[in-house]
């Protein structure tokens, strides 16, 4: 009966050391973030412009505003949509509270024929009451993301070793990738995001070899930032 009590006892402390011994070894992970961005040239923009009425009559304005685009050889067709205020009456009536001037929102999608500057040097007319850029693109821009996310997975990977370098460990292999972060400012909504400043781990240069196409001068530039979380195996 001693006897088997004692191999009992065995069997069990037996089990419970091999159960510490498999937790401790799925806890060898290291989960490490790693960054990486570039900074993109567009080669199209939505820019939209607000003209406001002089002299109570917005049609006369809107004449002298097209005859503006069209020596920017740009016509009607590349306007995306036209939007008059008074078409919505709650506006309308708040916008008529704080002046009495009708105004109308011309939306343009233009591409590098246009010369950015001169345009908005010409635009400086009074009845000119806004001017912003509400989107830009790349036409590479699909491709470019891609790269600076498989960037931002070597950087973790780099990242990764260096610090498992420091404790003589070695670096096993990936068991999980989390995309957790992202910069994208070719997207209209990033224009009323809160910007703040981040450090990236790599930081690639845009490349126009390979690339056909031209881009836009003087125009805000499309920046692209990836983070990607990994969890990585201890050797």
């Amino acid at each position: 009966m001693k006897k088997i009590g004692i191999l009992l006892a065995l069997t069990i402390t037996s089990l419970f050391t091999q159960a510490i011994e498999v937790t401790t070894e799925m806890n060898r992970i290291i989960t490490v973030t790693g960054s990486a961005e570039m900074v993109v040239p567009p080669d199209e923009i939505e820019l939209e412009i607000t003209i406001t009425e002089q002299g109570n009559q917005l049609s006369g304005v809107e004449k002298a505003f097209w005859t503006i685009l069209l020596g920017h050889q740009i016509t009607e067709n590349d306007a995306l949509f036209n939007h008059v205020n008074s078409t919505f009456y709650w506006y309308y009536w708040w916008h008529h509270r704080n002046d009495s001037r009708q105004s109308k929102q011309i939306t343009l999608k233009l591409d590098a024929k246009t010369d950015f500057m001169k345009l908005v040097k010409d635009l400086d007319k009074d009845y000119i009451t806004s001017i912003r850029i509400t989107g830009s693109s790349n036409k590479h821009i699909q491709e470019l993301r891609e790269e600076v996310k498989i960037e931002a997975i070597r950087a973790a990977k780099k990242k990764a070793a260096y610090l498992l370098e420091a404790v003589d460990a070695e670096l096993g292999e990936l068991v999980q990738v989390d995309e957790i972060k992202s910069i994208d400012n070719s997207n209209p909504s990033w224009y009323w995001q809160p910007q703040q400043d981040t450090y990236s781990n790599s930081v690639l240069s845009y490349s126009k070899s390979g690339r056909s196409g031209s881009y836009m001068e003087n125009v805000p530039e499309i920046k692209l930032r990836y983070e990607i979380q990994t969890k990585f195996k201890i050797k």
